[in-house]
């Protein structure tokens, strides 16, 4: 029982125990997402990594296409068997990329600590951003 005691009052071993159980700090690294892989055919635009790109971002690549298509202001359609997605306009992978980053520091980056480990919830009609790492909870435009 002392052994325990002595432990309880040790600032070392508290401290250690203390940074084994708190997640470590993702917010400062740098965010890197996969490179579109950009296709045109006609007037149509095939993403070919799109489901890759929807991975690492943690989210439903449905979601991630409806973003997209409401952003391009245009239609398109998601395979889940190949992970490609093919949007009804031509559009640049430099212009895919600038809104794939929007996306990331709308829906993906938490607004208080920075961390990626994110996930998004409905919650009625609102769309909550809800941080793994700090707990913060934010309301974000709907999807």
């Amino acid at each position: 029982m002392e052994g325990v005691r002595e432990k309880l009052l040790d600032y070392e071993y508290l401290l250690s125990r203390l940074y084994e159980r708190v997640p470590p700090a993702s917010g400062s690294g740098e965010f890197q997402l996969p490179d579109p892989q950009v296709l045109r055919i006609g007037n149509q635009t095939v993403i070919r990594n799109f489901r890759e790109i929807a991975e690492r971002l943690n989210r439903d690549p449905q979601l991630v296409a409806r973003y997209l298509q409401r952003e391009l202001a245009t239609g398109g359609s998601y395979d889940p068997g190949s992970g490609q997605l093919v949007l009804n306009i031509k559009v640049s992978r430099r212009v895919l990329r600038q809104f794939l980053q929007l996306f990331v520091k709308t829906y993906v980056r938490c607004p208080t600590c920075g961390s990626t480990h994110t996930r998004l919830e409905r919650r009625g009609r609102t769309w909550v951003l809800v941080c793994l790492a700090c707990g913060a909870e934010q309301p974000v435009p709907p999807l």
